[in-house]
């Protein structure tokens, strides 16, 4: 009768594993945002807000290219072009944003000794179009300084999380060990399901960093910036067969943790995802990372030098990510 009982509560269990997996199948299909994406505003929102970001990131980098990004923003152009035809009476203020950008990148552009001229004409068309001619300037990129920033982190947790940004250049000064294994006791406190402690994370310096940066592949143009870096994994051997998922909630969970420990002690950081289909996770395997593991993120960690090209990145209003119930 135990065997019996064992081998139904096991078929059970691979019977909910392949329901999840249908499931999650199912709403991907229908949801995800590569899957007819001009068709949804949502989706297309989205898409767009990550086109737009990397205009901002380029600016933001040491010593981008002369010119850098034109094709880019030229597509970014030709889509929001698109979004005033099919969404301009829904949501015109959605546009701000990616138009302050672009208007920002011109200048940018211009400033460096290179003229845009079609990229210039493109844009005054599209603002005709959607009948817009005040682009506010609160985009792109901005000046701040290491004084500043670490004056921030110790007044209060608001403080704090305002004076955080993505950094993509350090100086050549190696992160103190001694401060990172600090900041890795800080993020022990993040909390987990049933306080499992279900994370892993993985030190990398110098050439072992820059090449797990070259790995991930979002680095391009300041991939040899980062002799320091983090990977945060989640070990799959902490959950239950109902919790497929709860490992990338923990982990994630611990990772911001770890970010803001890291940025309270005054050092310099970028997240990096890892968010890649199973071909590329297997390359982890180069860097000696447990298959039982999935990867959460990567943490570049440096010294900030003392003036800090940061990307403006705006925050949506809560009253666009917050239902009151």
């Amino acid at each position: 009768m135990y065997l019996i009982n064992n081998y139904y509560q096991k078929l059970k269990m691979y019977f909910n594993f392949l329901r999840e997996s249908f499931v999650f199948l199912v709403l991907t299909l229908k949801y995800n945002a590569s899957v007819q994406t001009d068709k949804d505003i949502i989706k297309m929102q989205y898409t767009l807000l990550r086109e737009n970001h990397t205009i901002e990131k380029g600016m933001s980098m040491r010593n981008p290219r002369k010119g850098f990004g034109q094709q880019k923003v030229i597509n970014l152009i030709l889509r929001l072009d698109k979004y005033v035809d099919l969404y301009l009476t829904q949501d015109a203020d959605f546009l701000n944003y990616p138009l302050s950008t672009i208007k920002n990148y011109i200048q940018y552009t211009k400033e460096s000794g290179v003229d845009i001229p079609q990229i210039e004409k493109s844009y005054h068309n599209l603002l005709d179009k959607a009948g817009i001619y005040d682009v506010r300037d609160h985009a792109g990129i901005y000046i701040d300084t290491k004084t500043h920033i670490q004056s921030e982190c110790d007044r209060d947790f608001k403080s704090l999380l305002y004076s955080r940004h993505s950094i993509r250049y350090f100086s050549k000064e190696q992160p103190d060990i001694n401060i990172i294994q600090e900041a890795l006791k800080l993020a022990q406190q993040t909390p987990s399901a049933c306080n499992r402690q279900g994370w892993k994370t993985h030190v990398f310096m110098g050439e072992d960093s820059i090449n797990l940066i070259k790995w991930q592949g979002g680095c391009k143009g300041f991939e040899d910036e980062i002799h320091c870096s983090i990977l945060v994994t989640a070990n799959l051997k902490a959950f239950l067969s109902y919790e497929l998922y709860q490992a990338y909630v923990d982990g994630g969970l611990y990772a911001m943790t770890l970010i803001y420990s890291l940025h309270s002690f005054g050092l310099g950081t970028i997240p990096l995802s890892t968010g890649f289909l199973s071909p590329k996770i297997k390359g982890l395997r180069h860097f000696n990372i447990p298959e039982n593991e999935v990867p959460i993120l990567i943490v570049g960690i440096g010294v900030m030098t003392d003036n800090i090209k940061v990307a403006v990145s705006e925050r949506k209003y809560i009253d666009k990510t917050n239902t009151f119930h």
